[in-house]
């Protein structure tokens, strides 16, 4: 039989702490100033810190802190559109927004006291969330009906009321003084579903609400487009450099075909010189209703979110 080998392990000797090169590790460390002491926190004190978060002085965008900013970041917001603030009578206007999200919106891009601008302004989302965090607000608006319904929200639910252009966003954004606006929010009319009966079934084939958003003919998707880019070129001289600007848009399923509105219009406004796309976050609302449009023969989406492109205006 083989003999075993024997296997020399060698084991570490433990530390001498009274050696001359760990002592005088010990006295340099001992004569560090207390600035530059490394500070082990205790659980209390990083509990403490979560409480109550510092805000960061440089922070010139908003008055959020370290954690909120962190928050606000996400790509998708999953918000169920609430019934508040008189929501019946504001859904006389099919494509108005929850205030409520325009607030979250609006305290991401803005400080308080800072103004924001809506150039669509139908029934008023982004002015009554603006009214909510404490910010100023103008809008403009193509049809007094909706401006009337606005002006009512705000005595019934005693919400500071702003100022509503009744108007031609192109004509009227050139009255507006040049880099007076802190942030654009608003939600455009989307192209055809706002004029056209819908057709996917008897029980769908009416008009929508979105029809009363304006008393335009029927246009072309590039007529659309064109009209959009319009609007946001006029907007781009209002705002200061380096603000931002986020856009309420839904894609659509018409006839046999999905139409990427959102990526259209981000084209779109990204081709005007000074608005630079910097992000594009998802509103899921799962209050929306399922569909079975297509069943049992092609498979058709139902709708339950919207696209916020998010633009900073940068000029050199």
């Amino acid at each position: 039989m083989k003999k075993n080998k024997k296997i020399n392990i060698a084991v570490p000797l433990p530390l001498d702490f009274n050696s001359p090169e760990n002592q005088e590790s010990r006295e340099v460390n001992n004569f560090l100033p207390s600035n530059k002491k490394p500070k082990i926190k205790s659980k209390e004190d990083i509990k403490k810190r979560k409480n109550n978060p510092k805000f960061d002085s440089r922070n010139k965008l908003n008055d959020l802190n370290g954690a909120e900013w962190q928050f606000s970041t996400k790509s998708v917001i999953s918000k169920i559109y609430p019934t508040n603030l008189q929501h019946k009578l504001r859904s006389q206007h099919g494509g108005q927004k929850p205030p409520d999200l325009c607030a979250d919106l609006i305290k991401v891009f803005t400080k308080k006291g800072q103004v924001v601008l809506d150039p669509l302004a139908g029934v008023g989302g982004t002015l009554l969330g603006a009214a909510r965090v404490e910010r100023e607000a103008i809008g403009i608006e193509l049809n007094e009906k909706w401006i009337n319904v606005y002006n009512q929200v705000c005595n019934l639910e005693n919400l500071k009321r702003f100022p509503v252009l009744l108007g031609d966003a192109n004509i009227l954004l050139k009255e507006i003084k040049t880099e007076s606006i802190d942030f654009i929010l608003t939600d455009v009319p989307y192209w055809i579903m706002d004029q056209v009966k819908k057709t996917r079934s008897t029980k769908a084939s009416r008009n929508s609400n979105l029809s009363k958003f304006n008393d335009k003919s029927l246009q072309t998707k590039s007529e659309w487009l064109l009209e959009m880019k319009q609007i946001f070129t006029n907007s781009l001289p209002v705002l200061k450099n380096n603000a931002y600007m986020a856009v309420f848009i839904g894609d659509m399923y018409r006839g046999k075909e999905f139409h990427f509105l959102s990526a259209e219009l981000a084209k779109t406004i990204s081709d005007i010189n000074g608005f630079l796309l910097k992000s594009d976050i998802i509103w899921h609302d799962d209050s929306k209703m399922l569909h079975i449009y297509g069943y049992p023969f092609a498979y058709i989406p139902s709708m339950i979110h919207q696209h916020i492109l998010v633009f900073r205006k940068e000029l050199k």
